[in-house]
């Protein structure tokens, strides 16, 4: 790997989110009888992110309550989308059709 490429995402700018935020995440495992399948975590600010091959994004970030940092929260994975006090779907699908997808992929 050169040097560019491990370089990590630099932060270019962050701007304050508005209250009421959250980035929604899906459970990989089936949940338990009662359970949404899915959870949320605040978010407190957006940052415009470069990416080590120059290309720029903007993601959310939320307190990491291990180190007490702010982290990105990097659209990957399991990440389901994002909710405000006037935008919230239908979550606990969303995350069912996300496991039943990942599902046929390994079959």
């Amino acid at each position: 790997m050169t040097p560019q490429e491990e370089k990590e995402p630099q932060i270019l700018q962050i701007m304050p989110a508005q209250l009421g935020w959250e980035a929604v995440w899906g459970s990989i495992e089936e949940p338990e009888k009662g359970e949404p399948g899915y959870f949320t975590e605040p978010v407190v600010c957006w940052a415009l992110v470069e990416a080590s091959d120059g290309r720029r994004f903007v993601t959310a970030m939320a307190p990491d309550l291990e180190s007490s940092e702010l982290k990105m929260m990097l659209e990957t994975g399991n990440f389901l989308g994002y909710a405000n006090p006037g935008y919230s779907p239908n979550w606990m699908k969303l995350a069912s059709n996300r496991r039943s997808e990942r599902k046929s992929r390994k079959a």
